[in-house]
This record gives C-alpha cells, sequence and structure tokens, in this order.
C-alpha cells in the first residue's frame, strides 16, 4: 500500500514543484551575477570560454558551456531560468524516485529553500549541483561496482563551482580509501575512472585558480573567519530563531539559530556515527566550511552545504533503524523543523520574487533600447558611463557592450572582468564615482548599492549636480534571501542637466519594473 501511495505521490509532487518553477522563474529578474555568465558564454567560442572567459571569474566552465550550448540552439536571455529549473527538476526526480527516505521527506526536500528557489529560480552554477549532487547519493552504494560513472559525476561535480570542488575532492579520497585493498593490487580496471576524475580535476583547478590581479576573491581586513563560518554554516540549516520573521535577524536570534542548527545536526551525526559515515561528514562540511571562510563564501554557497547535509543523510539512512529509538525521534522531529522553514522560506522569497522586482536590469534595459530606437539614426552615437558593476546586468539586452567608459566603448568584453586595474571595482568611492563622472558622458547608469558608504544617495546626487548631470530615472530592484531582502539592485540614470529643470530623483516604492521620470 506504502509503495502505491508513493508511485501516485512522486508525479504529482514532482509535476507541483515543475510549475512552482514555472510560475515563479517566468517572474523574476535576472541580476548581475546571472547576466555574467550568460555575457561570457556570449562572447566565443568553448575554448574561449574555457581558456579566457571564467579566467577572472574564480570558477569552473561547466555552467558557462551549458550556457553556451543553450544559446547555440536559440535560447533567448530570458528564458535563462529553464536551465536552472530544468536541472532542479532532474535533481528533484532523483530525490523522490530514487532516495532512501520516506515521501513526505522526499517532498519536504525537494520545496526547500535551496530547491525550490535560490537554486532552481536564480539561474547560476550551482543549479548543476542540484542534479549531480543527488546522482552522487544514489550512486554512491555503487561506487565500487561503477567507479567509471561514479568517478565521472565526480569530475562533474568538480568542474561547477569552486565550492563544489572542495566536496567532490573529500568525496575522491574517500573513494580511495573505499578502494584501497584494490589499489594495492594493482586492480587496473580503476585505472580508467581514476584518470577521468584526475584529468577533471586538473582541468578545473586550472579554470578557476585566481590571477594575481584579480579584486573579489578578497578577505576584508577584520574579518572573523570563525564567526562567518559560523553564520554560513546557520544559513544553510535555521538561520534565526524567530523562523516567521520577514525581517533580517538580528544577533540575537541567529544565536537562537544556531541553537536550532546544533540541535538538528546531532541526531544526524549520531546516525552518521552509526552508519560509519561520520568521519566523510565531517570532512566534507569542514572542507566546504574551511574554504568559505579562509578564502571565498557568500549567504548562497550555504546551499552546497545543505545538499552535502541531503548527500550524507542519503548514504547513511540504511541505518536509521540501528539508532535508539529515542534519537530517531529526535532526528524526525529536527527533520521535520528544518523542512518546514525551508518551506516556509521558498514561500516567501518565491512570494516576493513574483511580486517585486528583484533585480532593475531588464526594465533599466528596456528604457534604454526604447531611447535608442527613437533616436535620429543620422544623429551622433549617445555615450554612457557605469558606475558599480552591477550595472553590468543590462549589457545581455544589447549585441555588444554599451557603456563608453569600460574598455574604451568596444563590443568586447560585456561582460565584467574582475580585475583591480578596472573601473567601476567593487566597494565604489565617492573620488571613483567622481571620476566616472569627468569623463562627460551623455548619460550615466549608476548602481546605487555600491554608494550607500559614502553618505548615501543625497551625496551622489550632489556630486553628479556638480559635474552637470541630474537624476532623470530610478528603478528599483532587490536579491531576495530567503524572507527579506539581503542588498539592494536598483539602478540610477543621470542625464545632462537642462536649465531650470532640475529636480532630485526620488526613489519610488518597490513596484515591479517601476521606472521613475523626475
Amino acid at each position: 500500500m506504502r509503495l502505491t501511495r508513493d508511485r501516485i505521490a512522486a508525479p504529482f509532487a514532482l509535476a507541483a514543484f515543475a510549475c512552482l518553477l514555472l510560475v515563479v522563474g517566468a517572474r523574476h529578474e535576472p541580476w548581475f551575477d546571472e547576466a555574467q555568465a550568460w555575457l561570457i558564454a556570449r562572447e566565443g567560442s568553448p575554448w574561449f570560454v574555457v581558456s579566457q572567459g571564467v579566467r577572472f571569474e574564480g570558477t569552473p566552465a561547466l555552467w558557462h558551456l551549458t550556457l553556451w550550448a543553450v544559446q547555440r540552439l536559440g535560447l533567448p536571455y530570458g528564458g535563462l531560468w529553464l536551465v536552472s529549473s530544468t536541472l532542479a527538476c532532474g535533481g528533484a526526480a532523483i530525490v523522490l524516485y530514487k532516495a532512501p527516505f520516506p515521501m513526505l521527506l522526499r517532498i519536504g526536500l525537494i520545496f526547500s529553500y535551496f530547491f525550490a528557489y535560490q537554486y532552481s529560480v536564480v539561474a547560476r552554477s550551482y543549479a548543476l549541483d542540484l542534479l549531480f549532487i543527488p546522482l552522487l547519493a544514489w550512486l554512491f552504494r555503487f561506487r565500487l561496482e561503477r567507479p567509471l560513472l561514479y568517478l565521472g559525476v565526480l569530475g562533474l561535480v568538480a568542474n561547477t563551482n569552486a565550492h563544489s570542488f572542495m566536496l567532490a575532492g573529500v568525496l575522491a579520497l574517500e573513494f580511495l580509501w573505499a578502494a584501497r585493498s584494490r589499489l594495492l593490487a594493482l586492480d587496473w580496471t580503476l585505472a580508467v575512472p581514476i584518470a577521468l576524475y584526475g584529468g577533471l580535476a586538473l582541468a578545473a583547478m586550472i579554470q578557476a585558480w585566481p590571477p594575481s590581479d584579480i579584486n573579489f576573491i578578497i578577505r576584508k581586513p577584520g574579518d572573523n573567519p570563525l564567526l562567518h563560518a559560523v553564520v554560513l554554516f546557520t544559513e544553510a540549516f535555521v538561520d534565526r530563531g524567530d523562523v516567521w520573521s520577514t525581517a533580517a535577524p538580528n544577533d540575537l536570534w541567529r544565536i537562537a539559530g544556531g541553537v536550532l542548527t546544533a540541535l538538528i545536526l546531532i541526531p544526524a551525526a549520531l546516525l552518521w556515527r552509526k552508519a560509519g559515515r561520520l568521519i566523510l561528514a565531517v570532512g566534507l562540511f569542514g572542507g566546504l566550511v574551511g574554504f568559505s571562510a579562509l578564502k571565498y563564501g557568500n549567504y548562497w554557497h550555504a546551499g552546497i552545504i545543505f545538499l552535502t547535509f541531503v548527500f550524507c543523510l542519503w548514504i547513511s539512512w540504511s541505518s536509521v533503524e540501528r539508532l535508539e529509538i529515542r534519537f530517531r525521534r529526535w532526528l524526525t522531529a529536527a527533520l521535520a523543523v528544518l523542512v518546514i522553514f525551508q518551506i516556509w522560506c521558498a514561500a516567501a522569497a518565491s512570494v516576493r520574487d513574483a511580486l517585486t522586482p528583484y533585480s532593475a536590469a531588464p526594465a533599466a534595459a528596456r528604457a534604454m533600447l526604447a531611447r535608442r530606437a527613437a533616436r535620429d539614426p543620422a544623429g551622433p552615437v549617445e555615450t554612457l558611463g557605469v558606475a558599480g558593476f552591477k550595472g553590468f546586468a543590462i549589457q545581455p539586452y544589447f549585441a555588444g557592450n554599451v557603456f563608453t567608459s569600460y574598455e574604451h566603448g568596444v563590443a568586447k568584453p560585456a561582460y565584467y572582468l574582475w580585475r583591480r586595474s578596472e573601473s567601476p571595482i567593487p566597494g565604489l568611492s565617492e573620488a571613483q564615482w567622481r571620476a566616472v563622472l569627468a569623463g562627460r558622458y551623455d548619460r550615466m547608469l549608476l548602481s546605487t548599492f555600491h554608494v550607500m558608504g559614502f553618505n548615501g544617495p543625497a551625496r551622489y546626487i550632489a556630486d553628479a549636480r556638480a559635474a552637470g548631470y541630474c537624476p532623470t530615472e530610478f528603478y528599483p530592484g532587490a536579491l531576495i534571501w530567503k524572507t527579506y531582502e539581503l542588498e539592494s539592485d536598483d539602478l540610477m540614470i543621470f542625464d545632462r542637466c537642462k536649465p531650470q529643470r532640475e529636480r532630485p530623483a526620488t526613489a519610488p516604492g518597490r513596484a515591479r519594473n517601476a521606472g521613475h521620470t523626475p
């Protein structure tokens, strides 16, 4: 009877999951990170993508090559979300049909925050993890019988992003340990699978190794690696005590979230110990958190920690009946709390994304395209300056680079090069803003995310006015994280001031795709 119910529930859950992504994904406005990968893939051949395009990205090129392929098949930029959502549906199908968990837990996992929103609607390389990590979990028990398949998938995981490269490295070491008797016996049937993984891992390392002048994988002075690691870990599970809130958590609620996270992990760790997987789990989490804390880690990297947690549960679940009844009940309650909170976060983020603009880029690009269409073709070409790298999110809507201030206005590259010598650079200072204004371009595009550090909008508007520019259009956007807005993604356009017509732009309400002309 249970098997029959599961067979009925799985396709309905998968259909509901696909419908959710269809509704929310179609209304999502892609931001800079999504645009950046698309632009790199658009610039040239696969060899260009691998050898040059990702050089300053700090990541292997598998996601970019995926985008290169779908672009050549005719997918427009507006359909980017279909790539990540399709990968998410593939991973959800594996969870629903192959995971050893009870069906309610399987359904809860696919509707969790990272599965149902952050990695599926926001289209970045982590979407590949939604497919590959469940696939690895399913293949894990067959890894010694089918080493070519297992290590091949592991090599692909190593090529998705830098954090997944760390995960793949730990699992590769585990494979070597599990196969040690065959290796000591010189079993040559393992030579090809190991060489395949080694080649893919080496290729990933070469692609992702950062150049000396890269400017974004730099830890800020004074950052506390341990605190950063704890925050990132709680973000993967329960990040707050006020789980119902739609505002960012304060320090006290974050501590409460850390306690809840610990209460979830303790029974899971007991299961891993019972299954003989505790050392592997510690190695996986230690590698991910250590890399994030010491090198580079943002909130969204917590999703790989969450998927690693699911992986460790999956490969240990056959031992759940061996847990003492009190610990089994504790684990059940902990997973229920985790899944309910994650579903709530996915629902809150999905509703907010559907009703408010995630990024200002599509609306700003449409306005610029309309202005271009209305201009006299025989007239002079309008020059455009940009300040703040998030402004580059408008570039996919144009055939090439539209910024006169970037790379001397040449058509390529249209993506942002993360070089220290570039302008605009992260953390836009007032001096840098003034330097761009000094270029005397016809129009200026400013990402306001970068200017809040120097006294907010009043200051940069005053600097613009002093240089002869007036704010004319404002487009709102805000990156969504769980139940709240994580950071601004607003864009503001400045034109040359007209006599007697100057008045400041005021930020309108965050209505979807709103534009404002003072």
